[in-house]
């Protein structure tokens, strides 16, 4: 009895707060019914969403209070629409159904007038803040807008400090509005002081030697301060793979010296990866790499790269070597074995050798050295030959495109000369020069691309049949000559069988154009082969196909037809996967 007597006390006692807990419940409940709906007529999307953020609710009782509502709109329109540059805007009220209709008449929109912006020497004189402020957008014509006035007015301060005008500040910042006028002056004008310049750099938390990361600063102690030149260099810096965290820090000084303090967290694993892709040339194709982009203090790194496929089979190491620069002049220490199989030719090749690789002009790599190569080899219905024999070589290239899986510009080019002569091993003498161009470009609505691909070769030699199979050449496959088998292409013997040649001519147009957010259509033609005598044919095919923008990679998928082609016919699916260029 005492227990049903406490629980009949204890449901008492919750009672009254249950009692409020529903209270408070229909409150709301009537509160939210009590919100007037609100619709907005005559505005713009920015500007209807600036009023209604300003009107917020309002409360269904004032529907019978005109005046004050009344009031409450025009408060709510002024400071919307204002700073958009309307100043006369009018308006009319309509309720039914439960809803505010506000009509708005926005008037004659206020316009900015030429502006007046000045900005002291020598800052005035930099490329990058005259470019500023000739394309400002409060010049003459434009709209008024408070948020345009104020942010080109924080921008112009942060470009002036941006160079190194650190006790930039205005000296005037106007913005004089003359309703009746419909006009807005804008009256900038800034004190910039001196420009501070580069003080010392300091390197903390890294065990890798400061003169070799000095090496990448773009810029020198006592050089005018340009921050553009402070994110290159963080970018070199993350870039050489060192580091697992990197970060730079800007100390002004009172001497008018900017300090660059360089804070980082070494790597010190070594990291590995694993992948797999698929291409119609290589079917699956397996990849594994070991990558020790730190060895010791003085920059070393290693990278041993090894890949299994049908066609190819590898395993290539490289050893990285500083010179002045880490990332532009480096010497590389190289060595591996490659076995291949493709068509009716067989080599198993092993390398080492030591090339010097290091940016020139204008952003080209420069690539010199020379390799011992043993090769032995079968080509066609000819027996297996062994060559030992040292290949110097150059080589040089440049790749620029836009960023993204979808670039719509961009260039990339490659050259290389070849030679060996008896004196160095070789069967015989010979000189291989080989190029290539690739080239993208979009059409005026962005949407449409043409991308245009070229590569020729050719071997000199008083005895090609001595040729190494790895030197000569051959055309056909995914990224040659489309509608035809990889390396399928060339001069055959009296049995039929490829022989590779000692001339090569490829080149192929390709129109996509992009369809949905992700996947471009494409037509195409092709053209090329390898060459050896005079009468050898040429190949062409057409076809069409999509392009899925992956996000890991552009996949291509493309279906191409040999065009009057003796040997060929029918056609041929193509799957390839990475960059256009």
């Amino acid at each position: 009895m005492h227990h049903a007597l406490a629980r009949h006390i204890r449901r008492l006692a919750r009672a009254p707060a249950l009692l409020l807990a529903l209270l408070l419940v229909s409150g709301a409940v009537a509160a939210a019914n009590d919100q007037l709906k609100l619709s907005v007529r005559g505005l713009d999307q920015e500007a209807r969403r600036n009023v209604l953020a300003h009107l917020g609710s309002i409360d269904a009782r004032l529907a019978d209070q005109q005046p004050r509502l009344h009031r409450v709109v025009e408060r709510a329109l002024r400071a919307a629409l204002r700073p958009l540059g309307y100043y006369e805007a009018t308006f009319t009220l309509e309720r039914g159904d439960g809803v505010l209709r506000i009509v708005v008449q926005r008037g004659q929109r206020v316009l900015f007038a030429a502006p007046r912006i000045v900005v002291d020497e020598p800052a005035a004189s930099l490329a990058a803040i005259r470019k500023l402020v000739q394309a400002t957008p409060i010049r003459a014509g434009k709209p008024l807008s408070h948020a345009v006035f104020d942010d080109f007015r924080e921008e112009l301060l942060r470009a002036c400090r941006r160079y190194g005008f650190f006790d930039s500040a205005y000296r005037r910042s106007e913005l004089r509005i003359d309703p009746a006028a419909h006009s807005a002056v804008a009256d900038l004008e800034i004190a910039c002081g001196r420009r501070y310049r580069f003080g010392e750099i300091r390197v903390s938390g890294s065990r890798v030697n400061d003169d070799l990361l000095l090496a990448l600063a773009p810029f020198a102690t006592g050089e005018p301060f340009d921050n553009t030149l402070v994110t290159r260099f963080e970018r070199a810096l993350r870039d050489t793979g060192y580091f697992r965290e990197i970060a730079l820090r800007v100390d002004p000084g009172e001497d008018a010296r900017v300090a660059v303090t360089v804070l980082a967290e070494d790597v010190n694993t070594t990291r590995y990866e694993i992948g797999a892709g698929f291409s119609t040339d290589s079917s699956l194709r397996l990849r594994f790499n070991r990558d020790t982009p730190r060895v010791n203090a003085r920059g070393h790194a290693l990278r041993i790269e090894s890949e299994l496929s049908d066609p190819r089979q590898s395993v290539e190491a490289s050893y990285r070597i500083p010179h002045h620069h880490p990332l532009d002049d480096y010497f590389e220490l190289i060595g591996g074995l490659r076995g291949t199989h493709v068509q009716d030719t067989k080599t198993v090749v092993v390398t080492s050798g030591l090339r010097h690789v290091l940016k020139v002009f204008d952003d080209w790599s420069l690539n010199y050295g020379s390799t011992l190569e043993l090769e032995r080899f079968t080509v066609g219905a000819a027996r297996q030959k062994d060559a030992a024999y040292l290949l110097p070589g150059i080589s040089i290239s440049r790749t620029r495109v836009d960023s993204g899986i979808d670039p719509l510009r961009g260039t990339s080019w490659f050259a290389s000369l070849d030679f060996s002569d008896p004196a160095l091993g070789s069967p015989t003498d010979f000189l291989r020069l080989r190029a290539r161009g690739k080239w993208l470009f979009g059409l005026a609505d962005d949407n449409t691309t043409i991308l245009g691909r070229v590569e020729v070769g050719t071997l000199f030699t008083h005895d090609f049949t001595a040729i190494p199979a790895s030197l000569r050449f051959a055309a056909g496959g995914d990224n040659s000559v489309r509608g035809f088998d990889f390396e399928s292409l060339g001069p055959r013997d009296a049995s039929g069988q490829l022989t590779g040649g000692s001339r090569l001519a490829v080149g192929s147009v390709e129109i996509s154009r992009r369809v949905l957010p992700r996947w471009r259509l494409a037509a195409f033609t092709d053209a090329g082969s390898a060459f050896r005598g005079g009468d050898e044919e040429f190949h062409q095919s057409v076809g069409a196909g999509i392009r899925w923008l992956s996000p890991v990679g552009q996949v291509r998928v493309d279906l191409a037809f040999p065009v009057n082609d003796s040997r060929h016919s029918g056609f041929r699916l193509h799957v390839s996967m990475g960059p256009p260029l």
